[in-house]
Parts: C-alpha cells; structure tokens; sequence
C-alpha cells in the first residue's frame, strides 16, 4: 500500500481535541493530513469562537485542510437543519482561516451556488456525490442558470 494521505476526524467518536491535534501532528510528518471540524450529531452545536479555534489549532497541528461537517444531507454544521446556510459563521471563519485552508462540504446545489457566488469559482468543495461532479463544475465555469450572469459581469 502507497498511502499519502489521511484523515482524522471525531465527528462520530470522542476524542479530546488536544489529543486530536496530537493525532495530526504524528500523522503529518508522514502523510498529508485532513482534518473535519464539526460533529455528525445533529445535537451538537459548536459556536462561532469554538470554529476557529478547532480550524486554527488543526492547521498549527500540520493538517493540510480542514473540512466542514456538514453530513451527506448538508443539514448540520455550517448548514441549519433545513440546508440553508449560516453565513454568519462562515463569513466570520473566513475572516480567521484562508478559504484555501478549508474544504467546504456542500452536497446540495444550493449550497455549492453559494459558496462558489461567496467566495469564488475555486472554492474547496466537498462531500459531493460522484454523480453531481459534472454539474458542479458547469456550475464553477458559469454553464447554468444559477451562475452564467455572474460571469458575464466578468
């Protein structure tokens, strides 16, 4: 086996985030680390401050990008309940940690639009269905609805 990469995540088990950013930093001295801030259980919300903070210390850890939780339903994390998002929270993380640190999960188109109208053509994306990849970038490249005016403005 030639692994390279990696990630390290608690979004379904307990680990306390100083041992998580120990996992990290052993794992990044031979492998390319991702890390996933955010938990799967609908129950569990964390503030904006905790956000950063887990973003900030998993990158210091070594980890290469740090991915937003947002379940295949896109209805937790930096997504309410019904998909929409919280962008307060992420304009606020944004301001902490470079959208280049960050791997968004968006499965749902709407969510893709934003981000991609919010922060740009190139916005790290994730959690998107093998099935949904080509639309996506129609999407990125302004060759649907959603996205085709903002390019003429370009």
């Amino acid at each position: 086996w030639d692994l390279q990469m990696c990630e390290v995540s608690d979004g379904c088990i307990n680990i306390e985030h100083e041992k998580k950013c120990e996992y990290i930093h052993d794992l990044s001295k031979k492998f390319c680390v991702v890390s996933e801030v955010g938990s799967k259980d609908e129950n569990t919300n964390l503030s904006t401050k905790e956000w950063c903070e887990l973003m900030s210390r998993e990158l210091e850890a070594g980890s290469w990008k740090v991915i937003s939780e947002a379940r295949e339903g896109g209805n937790i994390g930096v997504f309410n309940k019904k998909g929409e998002v919280k962008s307060n929270l992420i304009n606020t993380i944004l301001e902490k940690i470079p959208s280049k640190n960050i791997i968004w999960e968006a499965p749902k188109k709407e969510q893709q639009v934003w981000f991609i109208k919010s922060i740009g053509a190139n916005v790290n994306l994730g959690n998107i269905s093998y099935n949904e990849v080509i639309p996506l970038e129609t999407l990125r490249i302004g060759l649907r609805g959603d996205t085709f005016f903002d390019y003429l403005k370009n």
